[in-house]
Parts: C-alpha cells; structure tokens; sequence
C-alpha cells in the first residue's frame, strides 16, 4: 500500500488491485478519528471492502502522512507528482504497424541500470504505477529483472504488448516477478480487419491463449478506427472468449504514415460505438483518458477536475527509452531533465498542458465539456498547442444565458 500527501488530500493506492483512493474533508477526519481511536464507521468498512485499509495497518505511517499534508504545496491542476509513468524499455518492433506512431525511430534498449535510478526515483517521489511498453518490450532482454525492479519498489507494473515473443515460459517468470498486469494490442476480430491498421495478429492471439491459462490479469487494448468500429461487438466476444478482464477502447490519433482524417471517427460512427458500450456486460469496458470526448459524451461530465480529461502532465508522463521526459506518448517535444520530479514540477511544456482551459480555441473553447476534456493534444498540436479540436463528434456548446 502507498500513501502519498497530496495538497488537502490524502492518496492511497493498493498496488495488487489498481485501486487509487483520494481523501479530503470529511472523509478525511474520519479515517484520522479512526486511525487514533480505533472506532469503526460505515467510511471505514467501504475502505476496507476496497482493499485500501488492510486489516494490519501501520497507524503510525498514515498519520505521519496525514501530517504532512498541511506542508505540500499545490501545483495547478495536476498532482504534486505523477500518478503512473508510461515508460518504453525500447523502441524495436519486429512488426511494422499501419497505424504505429513510432515508426523510423533507431533501435535501441533502455540501459537496466538506468532503468533503476529512474524507478529509485519513482520510488522516493511515491508514484503508483509504472506502465512499460515500447516497441515490443516481451524481446526486451532481462524483462524480468526490469519488472522485479518495479515491484519489488513497492510499485504496480503493468505491460502494453502485441503478444510477438510471449512463451508459457516467459509469462511464468513475469507472474513469478508479479507483474500486475499485461494488455494485448488488438484492432479487430479477424485478421483481415486488424490488418488494416496493425500487424501480429496471430501473435497476439497466441498470446490471450497462453494468458487465458494463466493466473494474471490481462485485456486487449483496442484503436477506435473507421476501418474497425463496426468490428466492436466482436472483439468484446473475442475478449470474452479468452476470459479476458478488460478492453480498454483508446483514440485514434495522427500519425506520419495515415491521413488522419480518413480513419478518425465520424459522427455516426462515434454516435453508434457510444450506443454499444452500454450494451455489454461480464467484461469491463474501459475508455482511455485520452479518449475524453467519448467519456463526456457517456457520462455527460461537466466537472473542472484533475481527474478529469487526458491526464497527461496532470495524472502521468512519459519516459522514452533514451530517457527523455515527454508529457504524452503521441507528443513530439522531450525533455532531459535532472529527475523525474524536477521536470514534472518545473518543465514549461506542462505547465502549458496544466492551463488549457484558459487559451484554448474554438470549438472546445465554446464546449460544455471544455473543463472534462479539453480536447486530445496529440490532435490538436498539429497546429498549436492551445488550438481546439475541430470536427470533435462530441462537441456540445454551452448554453449562453
């Protein structure tokens, strides 16, 4: 268990469940009079149905944490330090993706020892979560010492992968590393459909059978394109077949190599895959933060919060395997920076990201949803970094009084 202060908050995160918590006010003072008291109420037991207040407790250590909260400073509209870092161990791919965003780039492997100061880092600065990825990070050399690393920091590791390279072999000494869990990349129900946009098809499907076999969770993560929007429906029977935990949906963005017009989704496409997700159950069906226009579009979510809209600069970053800091994957700029905290807290890049809101164009500028969403970067920064998504299916403008 991690807990972090946070300004006016406490945060707690049980590594084993993905479970992130975040106390203030009320709840706050109740867990305190708990803590000091040992009297129970209703808050006490939800938290503990939760698995985030396990029956042994150090007492001692949260309300030391507690304490500290008055000091931390607040950084605008993003956490004192990131909850996850997406980093890629490298940036070799035996497949050649349509829809890869990181083709042309030179190979390379990120060092294991620089690997390791970079989770000590993590580690002293309390972050939750290190999401490893690449490339195809399974033919990373010694990916079980990269993942023993992480969990043996008291942190959860998760892994994005297309399946090339997966063994019952090498899957047993990752669960042995315990790794938390493993998505498999995956854009249709058959292969003429996901060989559209991705490569491996059968890799990856050799890969849920092996995972289906085996006691760690794992999902499909799944590019909402127009050459496979329609193919909904049967990847959720596909990832049901395989008893597969999740599909995490995420959004198509701009690559070198695609007319990005072509194969973003349009209004009725849009329309109908928000029709579907409500439709499906015995699977969880998880839409990507990036992914905001459709969170807002299902949930009809208003709300200014850190929580809120792409967490990039403001809930993760992102570490390439040359060690720059970048705030998002699809972003071109990168940092180098002494630390980790050092550029999340001082880099220009994000504190632009962390004031959308206040210069962001038209249309999400006029949008009910500008403070949920804020639109998708990745997109928009084709022109500027504060300019607003156009032809968004999601858009909603605010009604003027």
């Amino acid at each position: 268990m991690i807990y972090r202060a946070e300004a006016a908050a406490l945060m707690i995160f049980n590594p084993d469940s993905g479970i992130t918590a975040m106390l203030s006010g009320q709840e706050l003072t109740l867990l305190t009079e708990y803590l000091c008291t040992e009297l129970r109420n209703e808050f006490i037991n939800r938290l503990e149905e939760l698995q985030l207040l396990p029956v042994e407790i150090d007492k001692a250590k949260i309300l030391a944490t507690i304490a500290v909260i008055p000091q931390v400073k607040k950084i605008f509209n993003s956490f004192t330090v990131p909850e996850a870092i997406h980093l890629d161990l490298t940036t070799s791919c035996p497949l050649a993706c349509p829809q890869c965003y990181k083709a042309g780039h030179s190979e390379m492997i990120m060092p294991l020892e620089k690997f390791k100061a970079i989770i000590r880092q993590a580690q002293a600065a309390k972050v939750f979560q290190i999401a490893l990825g690449g490339g195809e990070p399974l033919l990373v050399p010694n990916l079980v010492k990269y993942v023993e690393t992480v969990t043996t920091a008291g942190m959860a590791c998760t892994l994005t992968s297309s399946g090339f390279g997966l063994t019952e072999e090498l899957l047993q000494a990752l669960r042995d590393a315990k790794l938390h869990h493993l998505q498999i990349s995956l854009n249709g129900a058959t292969e003429a459909i996901n060989s559209t946009s991705r490569a491996g098809f059968k890799e990856a499907l050799s890969a849920l059978e092996l995972l289906s076999k085996q006691q760690l969770k794992f999902g499909i993560n799944w590019v909402a394109r127009m050459d496979n929007y329609f193919d909904f429906p049967k990847m959720v029977a596909l990832a049901q077949h395989f008893h597969a935990e999740n599909i995490n949906l995420l959004r198509y963005k701009p690559v070198v190599q695609e007319e990005y017009q072509k194969f973003a989704l349009t209004q009725e496409a849009f329309t109908w895959l928000q029709a579907q997700l409500k439709q499906f159950y015995g699977i969880k069906l998880k839409v990507d933060s990036a992914f905001s226009n459709l969170l807002c579009s299902l949930y009809q979510s208003g709300t200014n919060s850190i929580a809120a809209g792409c967490g990039a600069g403001r809930r993760f970053m992102v570490i390439d395997a040359a060690g720059r800091f970048k705030p998002c994957s699809h972003l071109k700029a990168t940092t180098v920076a002494a630390n980790l905290v050092e550029y999340w807290q001082n880099s220009t890049e994000l504190k632009q990201l962390r004031k959308l809101e206040n210069f962001i164009g038209e249309p999400c500028g006029s949008c009910s949803y500008l403070h949920s969403c804020r639109g998708c970067r990745a997109i928009c920064a084709q022109q500027n970094i504060y300019a607003g998504e156009t032809n968004c299916p999601a858009y909603a403008p605010r009604e003027v009084s």
